[in-house]
């Protein structure tokens, strides 16, 4: 899920009538300005995806003329996590209160249709996962959302509860109107006379949902992209070839703790990187060696090749993957693509995988029968155990020295047939097939594949089409002589 930084996502909520504290946005690459905005001012750095700002020196509160160049200068120069899109300045204000506030999606099941869940405390500010007793839970429909009345009902006893109601309605509005998956206020203040305005803000998305004519409100500033490293660009060029789905990386630019554990991640959606976050906070002894996130119905094509870049950071002691529980995306699918990652991967790490969603069994029944055959150690956890957990298994699967393999040789020559969306070329051996291979044929979901007794070989189905699952190759290496073989091109950097 592509995040916004809360210079943009301020923009959605005032086009939606919330009241925000009043603020200044400096694009990257202009330069520090002349003169420079007048203390006193909290001045914040504006990075997509970025949380715990302030104990990252990328939130500032200054009182003077020089801290505010001095932090001016800093926060729009390349730092620890990248070039920030800019700084947004925004004016103190006096509060006797805070709350908190988000808009989620809740994709539905079988007997549910996808619906929002409006979310919102009485006390808001850092640590506010600490408080979820306090967390008032509103599912609501996507069609006809509530009204500021029926958000008032459900409020607990508060000063102002109509101004509430009003900025939560609003809140609710942006939500709906921008096909938002997360809309968070955290801390919504509340002034003196009970007026609440929104305070900080962020909000994440799926990018084929933004609409044509809000494009402008979801792209940053010319000037403002950060400097991209090696395996990021390379991750750009996996998107630009493979589209669907989110596939977003950024590596950390810190220098890691001494005897840190370095942790590569792959936070799979549906709130895995939150969940992450919280497991690591404040802690010295883990060192996230990369932000992640691959959500969206991405197929497992796009998977593996994202795990690739992952896996080949120079460093890594281990690789953990989580998603919250409920990933979009088929969990079988997506085990398929790490089993293929850590066995044609020439520097494969141990592995923490935690799947949850759709078809998790299966993703768990696989790595129950390949895991002893890997070359590194693997551990699969199932929806219900928490990063927490799996951050005390990191000591005794993790690796110090990096693995080197080699890996099983590509197939050499012209493919059987390739695919354009997702990208893939298929070889399939028939002498390595003694009779039509049903064990194939029956592995693929759309139908895709088909038998050509006559030269007997496999030939793609016009009528039907790959959706880049592996559950072929998956099929001739579990249940065949390995006769079918997938190869998924890679970017140099990657490779």
């Amino acid at each position: 899920m592509p995040a916004l930084p809360e210079y943009r996502t301020r923009k959605l909520l005032a086009g939606e009538g919330v009241p925000v504290v009043e603020g200044v946005f400096f694009p990257a690459g202009a330069g520090v300005p002349e003169p420079p905005p007048a203390p006193p001012a909290y001045v914040k750095a504006q990075i997509p995806g970025a949380t715990s700002r302030a104990s990252r020196g990328l939130v500032r509160h200054v009182t003077d003329s020089e801290a505010m160049s001095l932090a001016m200068r800093e926060l729009l120069s390349p730092g620890p996590w990248g070039q920030s899109e800019g700084v947004l300045v925004t004016s103190p204000a006096e509060l006797y209160g805070e709350y908190y506030a988000a808009c989620t999606l809740d994709l539905g099941g079988e007997d549910r249709l996808p619906r929002g869940v409006l979310l919102f405390s009485p006390e808001g500010g850092s640590g506010v996962e600490e408080r979820s007793e306090t967390l008032l839970r509103m599912p609501f429909s996507l069609t006809a959302p509530p009204s500021e009345e029926a958000i008032r009902e459900r409020l607990p006893q508060l000063s102002e509860p109509e101004m509430v109601a009003a900025l939560l309605h609003g809140i609710v509005r942006a939500f709906i109107r921008y096909r938002l998956l997360v809309l968070e206020a955290n801390p919504i203040g509340v002034l003196q006379d009970g007026t609440p305005l929104v305070i900080d803000c962020r909000a994440e998305y799926e990018s084929r949902a933004v609409a044509k004519g809000d494009r402008q409100l979801f792209t940053p500033p010319a000037g403002g992209d950060r400097e991209l490293l090696p395996l990021e660009r390379a991750v750009e060029r996996i998107n630009e070839a493979d589209p669907s789905g989110t596939g977003f990386f950024r590596q950390n630019r810190s220098e890691p703790p001494e005897d840190a554990w370095r942790v590569a991640t792959n936070l799979c959606g549906g709130g895995g990187k939150m969940l992450w976050e919280m497991t690591t906070g404040g802690r010295d002894d883990i060192y996230t060696m990369n932000e992640s996130d691959t959500s969206g119905g991405l197929s497992a094509f796009k998977s593996y090749r994202i795990l690739r870049t992952i896996l080949s950071q120079e460093g890594a002691h281990v690789l953990l993957l989580t998603g919250s529980g409920m990933a979009f995306q088929n969990q079988h699918h997506l085990a398929a693509a790490v089993w293929k990652a850590l066995r044609e991967s020439p520097t494969p790490l141990p592995a923490l995988l935690r799947f949850g969603g759709t078809d998790e069994d299966l993703a768990h029944g696989l790595f129950d029968r390949v895991s002893e055959d890997l070359p590194v150690a693997v551990r699969h956890y199932r929806a219900e155990i928490f990063p927490n957990a799996m951050v005390e298994d990191i000591p005794p699967v993790a690796v110090r020295e990096p693995i080197r393999v080699d890996p099983p040789p590509l197939p050499q020559g012209e493919p059987t047939f390739e695919t354009e969306v997702p990208p893939g070329r298929f070889y399939f051996f028939p002498e390595l097939c003694t009779e039509r291979p049903d064990h194939l044929l029956g592995s693929c979901p759309t139908g895709y594949l088909a038998w050509d007794a006559d030269s007997r070989t496999l030939a793609p189905n016009p009528e039907s089409r790959c959706i880049g699952c592996l559950m072929c190759e998956t099929a001739s290496l579990l249940e065949g002589n390995g006769e079918l073989r997938i190869v998924l091109d890679l970017p140099e950097e990657v490779e």
